[in-house]
This record gives C-alpha cells, structure tokens and sequence, in this order.
C-alpha cells in the first residue's frame, strides 16, 4: 500500500458543475480540506459528492465566500471510495479558485 499526498488546485471558469477530484481505481481517498476563495462579493459556491457512475449526488454544502476571504467546505474529513467524485459550482464564472488535499491510500501491493 502507498500513501500519496496530493492537492489539486482548480479555477472556476464557468458557472456550471465542474469536475474537481475524481478517486483513482484500487484507491481510497481522505479529503482533509477544500479551501475556495473568490475576487467578488458573496460568490455561492457549491460542492457535490458522487458515487461512481453518478447514481447518487449528495450536496456536501454550500458556502458564501465573501471577496478576498478564504472559506472550507469541509467541516471534517471526507472519505472517497473508488471512482467517488466531487463536483463544485459557484454562482460567477472567473472569480472562485481553490485547493483541494487529499491524502490517496492505493491498494495495490508496490
């Protein structure tokens, strides 16, 4: 088993659902947080878990981020199985960005 720390960091271009993490096969994944931030005032901002194959979309919460502040989604870790996903939206396009940390637990013998 490797533990592998990662962060994807990701800009908002749209105000549709955007892809932010997607667990790799053979892995599970610990989300420890998901920072946004934005450049306008009150941007609303989403974020979704799935399970694989889109079968169940769960809303995780949403948040008010005010202009130059930065806001968690989270409010404690998150635990992802296989091909688990997450998705964020947010009300203004070209004004949210983040980071998202996640430590992967691959289950494959190295």
């Amino acid at each position: 088993m490797a533990n592998i720390y990662k962060n994807e960091m990701f800009t908002l271009a749209n105000t549709g659902s955007n892809l932010m993490y997607t667990v790799p096969i053979d892995t599970r994944a610990i989300v420890k947080t998901i920072q946004v931030q934005s450049n306008v005032s009150n941007a609303i901002v989403t974020l979704s878990a799935h399970t694989a194959g889109n079968v169940v979309v769960t809303t995780v919460g949403t948040q008010v981020v005010s202009v130059n502040t930065t806001e968690n989604l989270l409010k404690g870790p998150m635990i992802l199985q296989e091909s688990e996903f997450l998705s964020i939206v947010a009300n203004t396009a070209n004004t949210t960005s983040g980071i998202i940390s996640v430590l992967e637990i691959n289950r494959n013998e190295q």
